[in-house]
């Protein structure tokens, strides 16, 4: 039986391999080292507004690829469904919000060994 952590890791490590020959390569690496430091200070809901926000409506950005991969690795296939106010008690926010954190932890990782982003690349996502 696999770990939850297993699991983030395989999912993360799936989707840097179908990023890693992309050109925007980098500017994945860098929202995979941003978006845990943006969940901390901001929360989750907050997070994933921003990077909604960031994305572009004609094609697909790497923020809603980033928010996609995240999806699939938690099991989410509806950000906004997920994250509704009404639907949510606040222990399954927080719980929601600390599961995001693990596995983001592991995009991290990953986009820092084989995408080589270093933490001073991401400043301006």
């Amino acid at each position: 039986m696999k770990s939850v952590a297993h699991t983030y890791a395989e999912k993360a490590l799936h989707s840097i391999r179908q990023i890693e020959s992309s050109s925007s390569a980098k500017e994945y690496g860098r929202l995979c080292q941003l978006f845990p430091s943006m969940l901390l200070v901001n929360g989750l809901r907050l997070t994933v507004a921003f990077f909604r926000s960031k994305a572009s409506n004609d094609s697909p950005s790497n923020h809603d690829r980033y928010l996609s991969d995240m999806g699939a690795a938690l099991g989410i296939s509806n950000w906004e469904n997920e994250l509704s106010s009404h639907g949510m008690t606040m222990t399954e926010y927080r719980n929601l919000s600390q599961r995001a954190l693990n596995a983001a932890v592991w995009f991290k990782r990953y986009a820092e060994a084989i995408l080589r982003v270093e933490a001073s690349d991401s400043m301006d996502a």
